[in-house]
């Protein structure tokens, strides 16, 4: 369970920190160590095919691997310790509809150097999934822990 001021340290780099996440407007809804839920909320600009409308598919795989990431995140015990993406699948199983698009991301397995996660997206409070992810992340551990502030 994250600390107080651990959730908004956390909450602080998600949203605002990464350049991206602020630009996209994506927020975290939920987290705790090795589980993560993030929310992006629909706006025009994100449909991908507006003949049906769907969202882009390039949205559904960047919030997935956003999700993922933060999962590795959670077990990051200095600022100075390093994240990034070394492999992402994405599945798309259906399109998204023209509305929040939700993510869930569970670590699988935490090594020394490498995190294994599992993501799934997904809209409405049915949870319609949209797509399942699996996310592979390179981590650079600190040795000594600092404090967070």
């Amino acid at each position: 369970m994250l600390t107080e001021k651990e959730w908004r340290f956390f909450k602080r780099v998600i949203e605002e920190g990464i350049p991206f996440n602020r630009f996209i407007g994506l927020k975290i809804m939920d987290a705790k160590e090795g589980f993560v839920v993030l929310k992006i909320t629909f706006r025009p600009e994100f449909v991908g095919d507006p003949r049906r409308p769907a969202l882009h598919g390039g949205l559904t795989s960047m919030i997935l691997d956003s999700v993922g990431g933060a999962a590795g995140m959670t077990t990051l015990r200095s600022t100075k310790d390093r994240l990034a993406t070394i492999d992402l699948r994405v599945d798309y199983l259906q399109p998204g509809d023209p509305e929040d698009l939700f993510a869930e991301g569970k670590i699988v397995k935490s090594g020394n150097r490498i995190i294994f996660t599992e993501m799934v997206a997904f809209q409405g409070e049915h949870k319609r999934i949209v797509a399942k992810g699996r996310g592979v992340y390179h981590v650079r551990r600190i040795e000594h822990i600092e404090s967070l502030s």
